[in-house]
């Protein structure tokens, strides 16, 4: 398995990933919260994706094997000290093999080169997995809130980790 940044020839790819991992989750899985089918698809759709990965304040990263995406993640800048990472999302089918770390080291080194000295991830409050797993990489609890996905109110916390040059 490869962990690279995307490019634009990634989009079918990664349209494939979208479907199918919306397929092993479904609608009531953890980091889902709030999508439908409508807005998945238009996540999936060509036009959204071209958009994604030509933000030039964006960077969306893969893992892959062969020409199969297992998961992605992707950064946003904030502001000059942050940079958000949209989340984590691996195939349900894949979860637990490290896939996830190695995307998240892939963003905070890229976070890290970029010149920012803070990554801020937001999950649900209810996602135990996503918040073990970042409070394990050095992630601190900074903030709980209320946002909107398509409509359905979400409570989530914002985890935010201090970026240190020896640490990745």
């Amino acid at each position: 398995m490869e962990v690279r940044q995307a490019t634009l020839s990634d989009i079918n790819a990664f349209r494939a990933f979208i479907l199918e991992a919306w397929r092993q989750a479904g609608p009531d899985a953890l980091g889902w919260t709030g999508a439908s089918e409508e807005a998945v698809a238009k996540i999936a759709s060509r036009e959204y994706l071209t958009s994604l990965f030509s933000k030039p304040d964006t960077r969306v990263f893969l893992a892959v094997t062969g020409d199969r995406v297992m998961g992605f993640a992707s950064n946003s800048r904030v502001d000059e000290e942050t940079v958000e990472l949209s989340g984590i999302v691996v195939l349900d089918s894949m979860i637990g093999r490290g896939i996830g770390s190695r995307l998240l080291e892939a963003s905070v080194g890229a976070a890290l080169s970029d010149g920012y000295s803070r990554v801020l991830v937001r999950t649900e409050t209810f996602n135990d997995r996503a918040l073990a797993f970042y409070k394990s990489k050095g992630f601190k609890a900074v903030a709980q809130h209320t946002i909107s996905v398509e409509g359905v109110d979400v409570e989530v916390v914002a985890l935010v980790l201090q970026l240190d040059r020896n640490q990745y």
